[in-house]
Parts: C-alpha cells; sequence; structure tokens
C-alpha cells in the first residue's frame, strides 16, 4: 500500500513539475544575475531561471526583443532541459558576446529562432559529455562571429553561418541556408546532409583565409546546392563518404580532393570556371561520377585541367560532357598533358569512361599534349568505351587496355582500334551540337541528324540511360558520346510524358 502511495506521489510531482514557463526578456544590458521577474529580466536571468526548472517537463521559452544583447558576464547558463529562445528575427534581435554563447548539456533539446549571434568564442557548442542524446534546432538564425559545433542531432534551417559549421558527431541535416566553412570529423558515423545550401567563400568578407569543406571523418552528402569560391578536401583518417548531387561547382580556389581512401559518388552536377581543376581524384578512393558536366576549367599544372587522377585511385565517369577545358598557357608550354582529363603518379590507377563526350577547348595553348586527354606514366588502366573524343590524346599506348564504340574526331591520337572504333572522322561527319539545355539537369551536346556517332555504339558497353535521363537505345543500337540523339524527348527521366 506504501509503495503504491509513493508511486502516486512522484506521477504527481512529475505531472506538477511538468509545465512549461515562459520568460520574456526586457532588459537588453548584463546586470549581475538576480531573479527573472517580469518587467525585469535579462537574458542571462531567464536562461539562469530556466536551467532551475524541471529538465524532465515540457519546453521552456525565452523570448528576446528586437535590439541588442550585449553579454559581459561570460557564458550563460549550460542547456540541459528542453528550451527555446525565440528572437524576434534574424535581422531585429541580436546577441553579442565574447564568451561561448549557448552551450548544451547531456540531455538538452536546444532551439534557437529568429536572432543573430555575434560571438567571441564558439556561438554553439553542443559536444559536452552526453551529446548523444543532444538535439538542436537552428531556424532563422545568423552566426556572424563565432563557430557553431554541433553533436547529437542537428537541424539548421533558413540560417547563415559566416563563419564554421563543425558537424563533430551525431546527425546533421542543413537545409535552405548558406555556409562559410564545413567540418565533418570525429567519427565514421558523422553525417551532414546539406540541402539547397549556398556554400560561399565570400560570405565573410574580412576573413583573408581560404574557405574550406574538409571532410575529416564521415559521411557527408551535398544536394541542390551551390558551392563556390572554396575548396572541399577528404582527408584525414578512416574511410569517409562523400555524395554530391545536382551541385554546381562554381568559380572555386581549388578542386574536389581525395587524399586517402573513401568513396566518392557525384551525379547530375555541373563543374564550371574552377581556375585549379574540378577533381582530384588521389589515394585509395573509389569514384563514380555520372550526368555531370566539366565547362570552362583550367589549371596551371602539369596534367588534367578539369579532373587529374593519381596514385591508387579508380575513377569511373559515365554519361558526362567536357567542354572547352584548359591549361594555362605556361602549363601547356612545359607539356601539360589531358586538356580534360589527365593523370601521373599511377600506382594502380585505374581510369574507365563510358558513353563520355570529351570537347577540346577553342583555343588551346601550344605545348598541350592531348587537348582532351593523357597524362604522365604507364602505371594506369584506361577503359575507353562509347565515347566522343573531339580533340586529341597524349598518353602511352599501352595505357589504352580496353576500348570499343569510340569515335576520335578528326585524328587518331588515342591509338584506337579501327575496327572496333571510328576514328579519322571529321568535325562535319561527327555534327557535334554546341554545348547548352537539351533537357535533363545540366548542359549537354547533342549529335545532330545525320551524325556518325547515332547508332554507332558498342551494345555490350551500351548504359541504359543517357546523361539526361533518357533511355538508350533511341534506335537500332547505343549512340556515341553522352546523349542519346534519337531518344524520345518527350519521356522525362522519371518515365512519364509530358
Amino acid at each position: 500500500m506504501l509503495r503504491h502511495a509513493a508511486v502516486a506521489l512522484l506521477i504527481a510531482v512529475n505531472a506538477m513539475g511538468a509545465q512549461a514557463a515562459t520568460f520574456q526578456v526586457n532588459r537588453l544590458d548584463d546586470p549581475a544575475p538576480g531573479a527573472c521577474v517580469p518587467g525585469d529580466c535579462s537574458l542571462r536571468e531567464a536562461m539562469g531561471a530556466a536551467a532551475t526548472n524541471d529538465p524532465f517537463g515540457d519546453t521552456d521559452v525565452i523570448v528576446v526583443p528586437t535590439g541588442t544583447v550585449i553579454l559581459t558576464r561570460g557564458e550563460l547558463a549550460t542547456v540541459s532541459q528542453k528550451l527555446r529562445v525565440q528572437g524576434a528575427g534574424s535581422s531585429q534581435t541580436r546577441i553579442e558576446s565574447a564568451a561561448t554563447t549557448f552551450r548544451t548539456a547531456a540531455g538538452a533539446e536546444l532551439t534557437l529562432v529568429g536572432m543573430t549571434i555575434d560571438s567571441g568564442d564558439d556561438a554553439l557548442y553542443g559536444c559536452d559529455p552526453g551529446y548523444e542524446g543532444v538535439r538542436t534546432s537552428i531556424d532563422d538564425v545568423i552566426a556572424v562571429e563565432g563557430l557553431i559545433r554541433v553533436c547529437g542531432t542537428t537541424q539548421i534551417r533558413r540560417s547563415e553561418v559566416r563563419s564554421s559549421l563543425y558537424c563533430n558527431r551525431g546527425q546533421t541535416v542543413v537545409e535552405d541556408s548558406t555556409i562559410r566553412d564545413l567540418v565533418v570529423q570525429g567519427a565514421a558515423t558523422t553525417t551532414a546532409t546539406m540541402r539547397r545550401v549556398l556554400i560561399d567563400g565570400a560570405l565573410d568578407p574580412g576573413n583573408p583565409n581560404a574557405a574550406q569543406i574538409s571532410l575529416i571523418r564521415g559521411v557527408l552528402t551535398v544536394e541542390e546546392s551551390t558551392i563556390t569560391r572554396t575548396e572541399l578536401n577528404m582527408t584525414g583518417i578512416g574511410p569517409s563518404t562523400l555524395t554530391l548531387r545536382r551541385v554546381h561547382y562554381l568559380d572555386n580556389v581549388a578542386p574536389v580532393r581525395t587524399e586517402t581512401d573513401g568513396v566518392v559518388t557525384i551525379e547530375d552536377s555541373l563543374f564550371e570556371n574552377n581556375a585549379a581543376r574540378a577533381l582530384y581524384a588521389a589515394g585509395q578512393a573509389d569514384w563514380t561520377v555520372s550526368g555531370s558536366t566539366f565547362v570552362d576549367n583550367s589549371v596551371d599544372d602539369n596534367a588534367g585541367a578539369a579532373v587529374l587522377l593519381e596514385d591508387e585511385a579508380t575513377l569511373r565517369i559515365r554519361n558526362s560532357t567536357f567542354s572547352g577545358n584548359r591549361f594555362s598557357v605556361a602549363a601547356a608550354g612545359a607539356g601539360a598533358r589531358g586538356g580534360a582529363i589527365g593523370f601521373r603518379n599511377g600506382a594502380g590507377a585505374q581510369l574507365i569512361l563510358t558513353h563520355v563526350t570529351l570537347v577540346r577547348p577553342t583555343f588551346a595553348p601550344v605545348g598541350t599534349v592531348g587537348t582532351v586527354l593523357g597524362g604522365h606514366g604507364t602505371s594506369v588502366a584506361l577503359t575507353l568505351s562509347n565515347s566522343i573524343i573531339q580533340g586529341s590524346c597524349g598518353m602511352s599506348a599501352n595505357v589504352l587496355q580496353n576500348q570499343a564504340g569510340n569515335i576520335e574526331s578528326s585524328g587518331n591520337t588515342c591509338g584506337l582500334d579501327p575496327e572496333t572504333n571510328r576514328v579519322n572522322v571529321s568535325t562535319a561527319s561527327l555534327a557535334l551540337g554546341a554545348l547548352g539545355d537539351n533537357g535533363g539537369p545540366t548542359p549537354t551536346r547533342v549529335p545532330a541528324v545525320g551524325s556518325v556517332a547515332i547508332d554507332l555504339g558498342s551494345t555490350p558497353q551500351c548504359l541504359p540511360k543517357d546523361q539526361r535521363g533518357y533511355a538508350r537505345p533511341g534506335g537500332v543500337r547505343c549512340d556515341v558520346g553522352a546523349v542519346e540523339a534519337d531518344a524520345n524527348d518527350r519521356v522525362f527521366a522519371s518515365g512519364f510524358e509530358p
């Protein structure tokens, strides 16, 4: 009987303590902490009062008004319960602090909405011991200064991180936001997903350092996003996984690069006007690129103006288009090789090109060896199938180990076997259209009616869809190159008619 009474009393106490509290901040200074009372409550006092509330209750709310809150007394109380800090909007409420502004502890569920945070230390630190259970939500927040370091489960929406977002452990999802720097690290199970995100190195014009996306350890997925004026490196310990899907990699200062083992998947993406090439596949990484276009990328180096392969990496490129990629005048004069795709320093590397369209630039500097394809050394195995080479190759003969269904225009610098490929094809006979929007997510070049590329592909190497997602073959056999010219373009990639 006593036991039943104790249980009933415990339930009653918990029920009474579970009611949420709302604290209204109405002063913007940072006085010595006292009680948070109606009409006289600072942000520090509100945080302190919330910290003493029931940690197992409903979500407490702190309402911060329009204006600038200036914190001068160090860190605020650590959040260890369910708490929502609500500003009037990122352009109206501002919090300035020389110390870490918000910190979460085990069991915390912190929501920050509608504010700008200018912090001399971390704007948010969520990786104290016990972080596994921490849940953080950020909406309409601008972090001007101060890092955001998250662990546990994190959701960021409609926000702007002008410094760096560190995804240390746990799962992070960022949507419809802007970020300058991104770091994914901590564990193989650390995941970060970016959707409709602008990652822009110019977000903090006062920072002279190059912006970075660093995948040190974990899984990073970037979808329907733009990366500009930055660089993306996969480095560190242990294998990591990188996926870029419908990404525009534009005007960057360095390529997407691997230096160790890991898996890279790139789909339906556009790499444009990058001044230090677009992709750098090195280490023991395994790359697959499909449905993507590389246009007007350049480099001042001796191989691979758009894409470079080294070491023991494997690089598969399928249903992709290269157009106008080139070396600098100085690099070409030094015998640079592979104006679109190049290789060097191989140690068993593999390059596999299937249904790829490679088009030389309008102007190739004198000295370029292989205006579209080539490299240094023989420790790379090249497989070339159903691809268009409108330009030239510059490589050792024994690099090309497997070949079928290719076209070279207008010579045979690649050493293709005329019995299984078509060589010495004139520009007029190839009749390759200009780069443009021909359906699908990325720009392509479509062979015109009557092109020798139509129905000339090798059937065993024929891929089921072209770069746009249209079904192959559209005729008797597959077309050569990234685009199936005679496909039924009234059928979308989903299979439904308009």
